[in-house]
């Protein structure tokens, strides 16, 4: 197996949240029953690859996914997210790389279904399309969101190439892909269904923009449990959003019993144990993952905060430095002096330097201009403060004055 086909599958393994080793056996499976010999024709084994993952990604993301669970199709969930990710668009990010195929190799993508043409005429547009292998043409008055002129009066229509799932014939095959659709990922630990462990949860559709609870905060709501995968939990339309209440805001009567921060830094340690690494060793924890799935890629560390800037980056993204206290450093030899923690906006920052958390987010690592690999920085996506000390640092803001130099 080449590099390039290696990477692909690697990559398909990480968005569809599956073993490495699983799909690795279906791009077999899939070579050995077209007759392809993918060291003689990678190519085509990848094209084929490439069909079967669009329709697995397709069927992960269909609603038959929120299935009924017993007598009901949603159920109550008590606990407290770790891990919170911003809703990211992922039609947007689809549409995106379709078009730069089409860019690249448009006759392939054209002849492959993904995309329609659609040239402006006096009367509307005139749109083609490939559809069971037979090419149809058409007239539409208006073109719909997700189109991208790629000449003077001529435009691409992002559409849902596959034709069925399995056995089940898919609705919207030929029809133009979703304009936007979003969905958040999070990690959630608590009660569901009298199970207490550790869930990945899920959320697709408008709603997951507003869904954005604190975490390492007792929380319940109502989720919809995936039946065939007891560890994973989804959200369901506006239902889970709408259903989303902090233990502290009920009625005395209806409230838990609050853990410490002590109780729930330990709680959590006990249920995400194989994710945590002390913060020397986050460097070694970053191979070690590199070939889970996406959802499983998550680390736990704690440390000191000993630099912070409030200041949002371009990405709203602020920055903050943690340490280990207790380890040596080399003034000569120019030694680890802590790892760089990216904050998004919807986490709140309320401590200062000197304060010790508990920080839950993903590995990243970069080159340096030698060559040689960086420093692991870590993308955060759940806080618990555990010490608070210091001042909040404040946002630099610039001088208003327009100063006109140099």
């Amino acid at each position: 197996m080449n590099e390039k086909i290696s990477r692909e599958v690697a990559k398909a393994a990480e968005v569809l949240e599956m073993d490495i080793t699983e799909v690795e056996q279906k791009f077999a499976e899939i070579c050995t029953k077209n007759d392809i010999d993918y060291n003689a024709e990678p190519n085509l084994a990848l094209s084929c690859f490439r069909q079967w993952f669009s329709g697995t990604r397709a069927y992960q993301d269909a609603p038959a996914q929120e299935t009924t669970q017993g007598d009901s199709w949603n159920t109550d969930a008590f606990g407290y997210f770790i891990s919170v990710d911003a809703a990211r668009d992922m039609a947007a990010m689809l549409n995106e790389r379709i078009k730069n195929e089409y860019v690249g190799d448009n006759q392939t993508t054209y002849s492959a279904g993904k995309v329609a043409v659609a040239y402006l005429g006096e009367d509307g547009y005139t749109v083609s399309k490939m559809q069971h292998g037979e090419e149809v043409t058409g007239t539409i008055a208006e073109l719909p969101k997700n189109n991208f002129e790629v000449d003077v009066g001529k435009y691409i229509i992002p559409i849902d190439a596959m034709a069925a799932y399995g056995e089940r014939k898919n609705t919207n095959y030929g029809k133009p892909l979703p304009h936007e659709q979003y969905r958040m990922a999070g990690v959630f630990v608590g009660t569901v269904d009298g199970d207490t462990q550790l869930y990945y949860f899920s959320y697709k559709g408008t709603a997951s923009e507003s869904f954005k609870p604190k975490t390492f905060t007792p929380l319940q709501l109502k989720v919809i449990r995936d039946k065939n995968n007891t560890n994973r939990l989804y959200g369901y339309t506006n239902g889970t959003l709408e259903s989303l209440v902090y233990n502290s805001d009920l009625d005395e009567e209806n409230q838990r019993p609050s853990p410490t921060t002590e109780e729930m830094q330990n709680h959590a340690m006990e249920n995400a144990l194989e994710h945590y690494s002390p913060l020397i060793d986050l460097n070694m924890y970053h191979s070690k993952v590199s070939d889970k799935t996406f959802a499983e890629r998550f680390a736990m560390t704690d440390g000191a905060v000993s630099s912070m800037n409030m200041t949002p980056n371009k990405f709203g993204t602020r920055r903050i430095t943690i340490s280990d206290l207790n380890s040596d450093f080399d003034y000569e030899g120019g030694s680890w002096a802590g790892t760089t923690c990216w904050i998004p906006s919807h986490i709140d920052i309320d401590f200062g330097i000197g304060s010790r958390a508990v920080f839950v987010g993903r590995t990243a690592q970069g080159r340096n201009e030698d060559g040689s690999y960086s420093d692991v920085t870590l993308n955060v996506s759940g806080v618990l403060c555990v010490e608070n000390r210091g001042v909040v640092v404040e946002p630099f803001e610039s001088a208003e004055e327009d100063i006109d130099w140099f």
